[in-house]
């Protein structure tokens, strides 16, 4: 199974979604986008046992500083001319489909605590348009054909109500989101929409024009 980089996933889409500035990676070039934030963001969602369809082996990521159950690597990553440290382990020592820290018995992960941001992120969706970027929370597009540790097809998770819990955790996410833009130098409107989701109104949705 070929290696799966969950920086890749950080920065074009997660990055590119919310950058105030035009950035480079991999030879590709972002700009930033009109960002439309939907209240539905706020939503909850169920992460039954025995599923594990979200665990498939991507690399888990961590900032230098970051406290971390594992044994990493450190790897150099290039955005817009500018080296960048993270601390990795790849998982590239693995064949099986699995992340190494899914349980494939009760389906749940044994770094929950200490997980990489990328899977702490979940289920906050940025979905890219040509010229803006929805920010939402919803299922997985293809959840359908997750596969699950019972070996069946169709990941478990559900969405639910919205509560307290659900908009503190949302803050926090955006939070980290910020942190790892902060480390890799870029400028965001994080900020933005943090003081959105703390003063409201969140029955609308929040429009930053690019």
């Amino acid at each position: 199974m070929p290696f799966r980089d969950s920086v890749d996933k950080l920065v074009t889409v997660y990055f590119a979604g919310i950058t105030a500035e035009k950035f480079e990676y991999k030879g590709e070039r972002y700009v930033p986008k009109s960002i439309y934030v939907s209240p539905l963001i706020f939503r909850g969602y169920t992460c039954p046992s025995g599923c594990g369809g979200c665990c498939p082996r991507f690399s888990l990521d961590y900032l230098p500083n970051d406290p971390s159950p594992l044994k990493l690597v450190e790897r150099k990553v290039e955005i817009s001319g500018q080296i960048v440290s993270v601390r990795s382990d790849i998982q590239s020592d693995l064949s099986d489909h699995y992340c190494r820290h899914l349980d494939t018995k009760s389906g749940r992960c044994n770094i929950y605590s200490h997980r990489p941001f990328t899977c702490d992120f979940e289920l906050i969706r940025f979905l890219h348009y040509k010229e803006r970027v929805v920010i939402t929370q919803k299922l997985f597009g293809r959840g359908w054909a997750m596969r699950r540790i019972d070996g069946e097809r169709g990941a478990k998770c559900e969405m639910i109500e919205t509560d307290n819990y659900w908009h503190s955790e949302v803050r926090r996410k955006l939070d980290h989101l910020a942190t790892w833009a902060d480390h890799f130098g870029l400028k965001t409107r994080i900020s933005t929409i943090t003081d959105w989701i703390d003063s409201g109104p969140h029955d609308i949705p929040l429009l930053l024009k690019s």
